[in-house]
């Protein structure tokens, strides 16, 4: 499993790294329309691919949790909105 995860991970980086030179040649302007909508549609491709991904490892992601009687258990990870603004 611990390949497969690295695999996904790097395919992961990979997308996002494509993602970012894609938004970076949108901002700069001087591609062509239909280029221009061509990687367009490549982002959002790639950031559906990037979501399915992070909602794969959220699902994955458990944490453990002591309940009021001091026993130990294991519950799905969720992130509050403060965690994930920082």
């Amino acid at each position: 499993m611990a390949k497969r995860s690295k695999k996904a991970s790097f395919q992961l980086e990979k997308a996002i790294e494509r993602i970012e030179e894609i938004v970076k040649q949108l901002e700069e302007g001087k591609l062509p329309l239909e280029k221009a909508i061509e990687m367009f549609a490549e982002g959002m491709e790639l950031i559906a691919l990037c979501q399915k991904k992070l909602d794969e490892a959220q699902e994955i992601v458990q944490k453990l949790v002591q309940d009021s009687k001091g026993a130990w258990k294991v519950e799905p990870f969720e992130a509050s909105n403060d965690e994930i603004d920082g």
